[in-house]
C-alpha cells in the first residue's frame, strides 16, 4: 500500500512539474513575449506586400492570445478575443484576393464595403466597438498597453496600403462614417464611467478614429501621432499597473503615499493623449482639420472637433480625481494659493500663445 501511495505521489509530482514548472522563470517568458510583439510591428514598416503583412500580424496575434491565455485567468475573454481576430483575419485576406478578380462596378463597391467591415472589427471601430471594453476588463495594464498599440499597428499598415491603392469617393466616405460614429459612440460609453480600463480601452478606439482619417491624407503624420499616443500609454500603464489602478477612486493611492513627480507626470500625459494644446497630439489634429476644411469637408472637421472636445470631460475626470487632494489641501493651507493661482494663470497663458503662433503658421502655410 505504501508503495503504491509512493509512486502515486511521484507521479503527480511529475505532472506538477510537466505542467506548472517551478524551477521556470515565468517573468522571463512575459518579457520574451512582448519583446516579440514589439518587433513584429517595426519589421512590418518595412514590409508592402499584403501576404506579408497579414502573416506578421496573425504571428503577433497567435503571441498575443498565447500571453493572455498562459497569464490571463478569464479563459472565456481569450476565447472572445481568438473567435474575433480570426474570423476578422479570415475576411479580410480572403477578400484582399478576391478584388484583384472582380470587374463590376457594382461588385467592386460591396467588396469594398465590406473590406471596411472587416478592417472595422479587427481594430474595434464602430459597428464592432463594443468587443474592446469587453476583452480589456479582464486582462492587466500591460496587455492593454500591447492591445491598444502593438497589435493594431499592422492593420493600419494594411489599411493604409489598401487606401493608397483603391482611394475614391465612396471609401472617403466611408471612412469619414465610420471614424465620427466610432468617435461619438466610445464618448457616449464613457460618460460616467469609473472603470479606467474602460475609460482608456475607449480612448482608443476615439485615437483610433483619428488615425483613419490621418491616414487618408498623411502616412507620415500617421505614424508620428501613433509614436506619441504609444509613448503616451507606455508610462501610464506601467504605472497603473505597478500601483494596480483599476478605477478612478483607486487613483488616490498615489495621492496617499505622496508621489508628487509620478502624479505630475500622468496628468501631463493624460493631458497629451486628450491633445490639449500646446501639445503634439493638437498640432496633429489641427492639421488634420485644416485638410478637410481645403477639401471642403467642413461637416466633417465639425463634427471630429466636437466629439474631441467632449472627450476633455473624461479626461478631466481622471486628473481631478487624482488631485483630489492637494485640492483640499489648498481649501486648509490658504498659503499654497498663490502657487495654484500662478500656475494656473501661466498655464493659460503659455496655451493662448502656442494658439495663435499655430494658427499663424498655418494661415501663412
Amino acid at each position: 500500500m505504501n508503495k503504491f501511495m509512493n509512486k502515486s505521489f511521484k507521479n503527480i509530482q511529475l505532472f506538477k512539474f510537466y505542467n506548472y514548472p517551478n524551477n521556470f522563470n515565468m517573468n522571463k517568458l512575459f518579457y520574451f513575449l512582448l519583446m516579440l510583439m514589439t518587433l513584429i510591428p517595426i519589421i512590418s514598416i518595412f514590409l508592402t506586400n499584403f501576404i506579408h503583412l497579414w502573416v506578421l500580424m496573425e504571428i503577433n496575434t497567435i503571441i498575443l492570445i498565447s500571453t493572455m491565455s498562459i497569464y490571463i485567468k478569464k479563459f472565456k475573454s481569450t476565447l472572445n478575443f481568438f473567435i474575433i481576430q480570426s474570423f476578422s483575419s479570415l475576411i479580410l485576406i480572403f477578400l484582399l484576393m478576391m478584388k484583384n478578380n472582380i470587374i463590376n462596378e457594382l461588385s467592386n463597391l460591396t467588396i469594398n464595403f465590406m473590406l471596411m467591415m472587416a478592417f472595422s472589427m479587427k481594430l474595434g471601430l464602430f459597428p464592432f466597438h463594443f468587443w474592446p471594453p469587453m476583452i480589456n476588463m479582464n486582462i492587466n495594464w500591460i496587455l492593454i498597453l500591447i492591445m491598444s498599440t502593438s497589435q493594431k499597428f499592422i492593420p493600419l499598415i494594411i489599411f493604409n496600403l489598401f487606401i493608397n491603392q483603391i482611394m475614391n469617393n465612396q471609401i472617403m466616405y466611408m471612412i469619414l462614417m465610420i471614424s465620427i460614429l466610432s468617435s461619438l459612440m466610445s464618448t457616449i460609453m464613457n460618460i460616467y464611467e469609473m472603470n479606467l480600463k474602460k475609460i482608456m480601452t475607449l480612448s482608443s478606439t476615439n485615437h483610433l478614429s483619428w488615425m483613419i482619417m490621418i491616414i487618408m491624407f498623411d502616412s507620415s503624420l500617421f505614424l508620428m501621432y501613433f509614436f506619441t499616443y504609444t509613448l503616451s500609454m507606455i508610462f501610464i500603464s506601467l504605472i497603473f499597473n505597478k500601483f494596480n489602478i483599476t478605477s478612478i477612486n483607486s487613483l488616490l493611492k498615489i495621492q496617499l503615499f505622496n508621489f508628487k513627480k509620478i502624479n505630475f507626470l500622468i496628468s501631463m500625459n493624460l493631458l497629451i493623449i486628450s491633445a490639449l494644446p500646446p501639445f503634439f497630439t493638437f498640432i496633429m489634429k489641427i492639421n488634420l482639420m485644416k485638410i478637410l476644411i481645403e477639401d471642403s469637408s467642413t461637416l466633417s472637421s465639425f463634427l471630429l472637433t466636437m466629439m474631441s472636445i467632449l472627450t476633455l470631460i473624461f479626461y478631466m475626470n481622471i486628473i481631478i480625481k487624482m488631485n483630489m487632494l492637494n485640492l483640499m489641501k489648498i481649501k486648509f493651507y490658504k498659503f499654497n494659493m498663490f502657487n495654484m493661482k500662478f500656475n494656473f494663470m501661466s498655464l493659460i497663458i503659455i496655451s493662448i500663445l502656442s494658439l495663435t503662433f499655430l494658427f499663424h503658421i498655418l494661415y501663412m502655410s
